[in-house]
């Protein structure tokens, strides 16, 4: 009962540090998508002169940051890839964890019931056994 009943912590505790492992993926991912908005609002900036308004040297920073940018923006989408990959994994260990720490959770209780019944019975039998013999003394 013990093994059970340490067992059953020990994969609470797994539980846990996949549900904060499963809670930062998903925080990255939350920061890298703010990231690309970021880039794609200055990209949208930056694609916003028109050669008839700017003067030439304005031109050319835009361009030289768009092409900055695109790599930035290119990495970044890889990366969000990759970590909504990751999230995925750790989301189905996640679950596969809970299925096993509720069935195990459940078996515990179970022989925990088991148990009490077991008790309850074996005390309302001594109880039986002794008001027979108190009924067996009087006659």
């Amino acid at each position: 009962m013990k093994q059970l009943q340490r067992l059953c912590q020990q994969e609470e505790r797994k539980l846990s540090q996949l549900g904060r492992q499963r809670g930062e993926a998903q925080q990255r991912i939350e920061s890298i998508a703010q990231q690309q908005r970021s880039l794609g609002e200055m990209l949208d900036e930056y694609q916003q002169y028109s050669p008839k308004v700017a003067c030439s040297l304005l031109l050319q920073n835009s361009n030289n940051l768009q092409l900055a940018l695109r790599p930035m923006q290119a990495r970044l989408t890889r990366q969000q890839i990759l970590l909504q990959q990751e999230h995925l994994r750790v989301d189905g260990l996640w679950r596969q964890q809970l299925g096993r720490q509720q069935g195990i959770k459940w078996l515990y209780q179970k022989r925990k019931q088991d148990k009490i019944e077991l008790n309850n019975r074996q005390e309302q039998k001594q109880l039986d056994d002794l008001a027979s013999r108190a009924r067996t003394n009087r006659s």
